[in-house]
């Protein structure tokens, strides 16, 4: 009997399958090896992909502006780091380029994108909802 177990990336939504693997465990111990990891991330334990791995681990710009980027009420919404730009950078992608839109979805809906994962969606949706004096630049 054959059977595939599928790990996602819980950043970014990339998922990695394998019909070998007997066990999530043995699928766990496969993948270390391409780079992924189960890392603490935002209070939750999370399964991470090598590529958000090493965006993550990146050194920070200094100051509240990257200097990297137009700027625009998405990225002043979602913050000027690693993930506010690469989540801003996945929804423009997907065609949502206002704050207006971005309300109308769920955090499913969200996730449904490419380039969103659980984790994403879930701090997507806090930044929005979050007071403006309370966000991180």
């Amino acid at each position: 009997m054959s059977h595939s177990i599928t790990m996602r990336c819980d950043i970014c939504g990339a998922t990695h399958s394998s019909s070998a693997a007997d066990s999530v465990g043995a699928l766990r111990a496969s993948i270390v090896r391409m780079s992924w990891s189960r890392t603490r991330w935002d209070g939750r334990v999370i399964d991470m992909c090598g590529g958000c791995g090493a965006r993550e681990t990146a050194p920070a710009a200094s100051g509240g502006r990257c200097g990297s980027c137009e700027g625009g009420e998405l990225f002043d919404v979602l913050g000027h780091d690693r993930i506010g730009h690469r989540l801003a950078n996945a929804l423009l992608r997907a065609g949502i380029d206002n704050i207006e839109l971005l309300s109308s979805f769920s955090a499913r809906q969200l996730r449904d994108l490419d380039g969103i994962g659980a984790v994403s969606a879930h701090h997507t949706l806090n930044r929005l909802h979050s007071a403006p004096n309370e966000r991180r630049s």
